[in-house]
């Protein structure tokens, strides 16, 4: 079917009962909290907006399409929840009234970075001053953004649900507008080098990144942990393999990582983590 957002067109081949999972209005006992709280509202691929809570896991959401420099859309490939509780809430208030209440970690797209910079409670503080990018529309209806500043951050506890949306392939999502992801994800993201006028993957770079260090091939990438393949499609697992290369996450805590998501995943194996892991990382 072909899906329309504003200016984005796109035919997406997607079947949604093959989602890594569908346990999106769940709430599970789980030990990763970087999520967002309820009430946040989550921009759809027709630039509406839905609260976090409410989403089903059938819809496409509104991305940033890092390979090519523009909005786009992807199906939601998990909606994790935790349970109603006690948490720490890091609220961020941004210069154009835009506030987003996070738990534990969250990423945005900073530009003064160039990259998603994961904020939590101990390093919030030192982002105040950045500039994000924030989703809006043009005076004709069509998808925009702009750049906030981050102004001011503020710590509290909220009896409230932690959610962890993630798209397939991008990961990413406008939260409250803004471009973002969850957090504790940092090794497998910002591997690439990004032109800060485009917000576009440089494609010299990244071919260059590509010779350097290969991709992962599904077949072997079992060889170091047994996941279905379309959870594999879903992370772009491929590009671990610069990830590693580059020294941003290791074997283990790559392993490590994806086990964590395991019991949200449904994955019930963790098989061949053993020499196959160190062959698998041998550079081309």
């Amino acid at each position: 079917a072909t899906y329309s957002a504003s200016s984005v067109d796109k035919t997406v081949e997607f079947n949604a009962t093959e989602q890594v999972t569908n346990r999106t209005s769940e709430t599970v006992e789980i030990v990763l909290k970087s999520c967002i709280a309820d009430g946040t509202l989550i921009t759809l691929a027709d630039g509406t907006q839905k609260p976090v809570e409410e989403l089903t896991g059938d819809e496409l959401l509104l991305v940033w399409n890092l390979e090519t420099g523009s909005f786009d859309i992807a199906p939601i490939a998990v909606n994790f929840a935790e349970a109603f509780n006690d948490y720490e809430i890091i609220h961020l208030h941004f210069s154009d009234g835009t506030d987003v209440k996070i738990i534990d970690e969250h990423a945005f797209w900073d530009f003064d970075l160039n990259r998603y910079a994961f904020i939590n409670k101990d390093n919030a503080q030192e982002y105040l001053g950045h500039w994000f990018q924030k989703q809006t529309t043009d005076a004709d209806g069509n998808l925009a953004w702009i750049k906030v500043e981050l102004i001011d951050v503020d710590i509290k506890h909220e009896y409230t649900r932690a959610w962890t949306p993630i798209t397939y392939e991008h990961l990413s999502f406008y939260a409250n507008g803004m471009l973002s992801m969850t957090g504790e994800i940092g090794g497998i993201v910002n591997t690439f080098e990004v032109s800060p006028e485009t917000m576009k993957i440089d494609q010299n770079a990244f071919l260059s990144d590509i010779a350097e260090y290969g991709l992962f091939t599904y077949e072997e990438f079992t060889e170091i942990i047994e996941v279905p393949e379309i959870m594999f499609d879903a992370f772009q697992a491929k590009y671990f393999k610069v990830a590693i290369g580059k020294g941003q996450i290791t074997v283990e805590e790559l392993v490590s990582l994806i086990m964590q998501y395991g019991e949200w995943l449904g994955i019930e194996q963790y098989a061949n983590i053993n020499q196959a892991m160190e062959r698998s990382f041998v550079k081309n």
